[in-house]
């Protein structure tokens, strides 16, 4: 019975250390299994709100190229005028092309851009053209390839043109003879994503409905020129997205041009602390459970011994009682 006894004692106590240290085990997974998800949904959040302060403010420079082009194209002072089909004398073409000449000066003193003119069906240009702009449009290509491009409802973009992505250039048709061109530089939108990309630890990106890199953060995939397959499939036909895939936290937002703002964020990027606090846990786990191991441990010992100094004293009560009888009875 004695033996029993001491066996159901360290039995009650050996379960006891168990189940500490089952709890200890199931607070670190239940803990820190809950604060990825918490991170990982605190980050996509905060990155879709981001994504759209920053697509609002790109889309601040695009509507403005639009706002101005528009303007001109429905200016009738030059929708009246065409260069090729005019029956003006030369000294009131001039200066009727002055008086032209000084309304676009004008906007583009305003509005820093680096193209700003009417270009006419036979190639000319009236207002200021970039000399790179120039080099890469050749004569009459300049009037043809923005004409084209023209005819594509309200999203009258482009960039890219061979393998140049410097400019961003928005066209208008004024008349069957005159278009007006407007760019900016690539650059003037750059400062917008350097701070989210320094501040937040994520990859910037703008690309046409086509997928084609206009910016990113990734020397890599500027490189390749192309969003990966991927992601590309992923943000294609919404206006605004925040996903999870493949790793990687993604906000993906519509410009006004039908263009696109996506921000991706790794998320062991996201949860390098709380793999720091893990290591820590098990360190400060490990600890008390060797100390609740050696704890336990000690208390058997302990309470093995008490137990063993009972059985002896009750032994020595037991041979007492024995030796009183043999006296009394003798």
């Amino acid at each position: 019975m004695k033996q029993l006894y001491k066996r159901f004692l360290s039995i009650i106590v050996l379960m006891g250390a168990i189940l500490l240290i089952l709890q200890f085990v199931f607070a670190f997974v239940n803990t820190f299994l809950s604060l990825d998800k918490m991170v990982t949904s605190t980050a996509t959040s905060l990155l879709a709100s981001t994504n759209s302060e920053i697509k609002e403010n790109v889309n601040q420079h695009f509507e403005r190229m639009m706002r101005i082009g528009n303007q001109i194209a429905t200016d009738d002072q030059f929708v009246s005028y065409s260069r090729t089909n005019t029956k003006l004398n030369r000294g009131d073409q001039a200066q009727k092309e002055l008086t032209l000449g000084r309304t676009l000066g004008e906007y583009t003193a305003l509005d820093d851009f680096c193209d700003c003119a009417v270009v006419f069906k036979d190639g000319t240009t009236l207002g200021q053209v970039d000399a790179k702009t120039a080099e890469a449009f050749k004569g009459e290509e300049l009037y043809k390839v923005f004409s084209d491009l023209s005819d594509r409802d309200s999203q009258n973009f482009l960039t890219g043109h061979g393998t140049d992505y410097s400019r961003i250039y928005y066209s208008k048709m004024i008349n069957p003879s005159s278009i007006v061109v407007i760019s900016i530089l690539r650059e003037s939108l750059e400062p917008l994503f350097y701070d989210a990309e320094e501040n937040f630890n994520m990859t910037m990106h703008i690309s046409t409905p086509d997928h084609r890199i206009i910016y990113s953060g990734d020397e890599n995939e500027m490189a390749s020129g192309k969003l990966t397959d991927d992601l590309a499939q992923a943000i294609e036909n919404s206006s605004h997205l925040s996903i999870e895939l493949k790793g990687n936290v993604i906000s993906s937002d519509a410009c006004v041009n039908g263009w696109r703002v996506t921000s991706t964020i790794p998320e062991d990027a996201l949860n390098s602390d709380n793999h720091t606090l893990r290591t820590i846990y098990l360190i400060i786990s490990a600890f008390v459970m060797i100390v609740t191991i050696v704890l336990v441990t000690l208390l058997c010992l302990q309470t093995k011994k008490r137990l063993e100094e009972f059985e002896k004293i009750e032994e020595s009560l037991d041979e007492y009682t024995d030796i009183k009888d043999i006296n009394l009875n003798g």
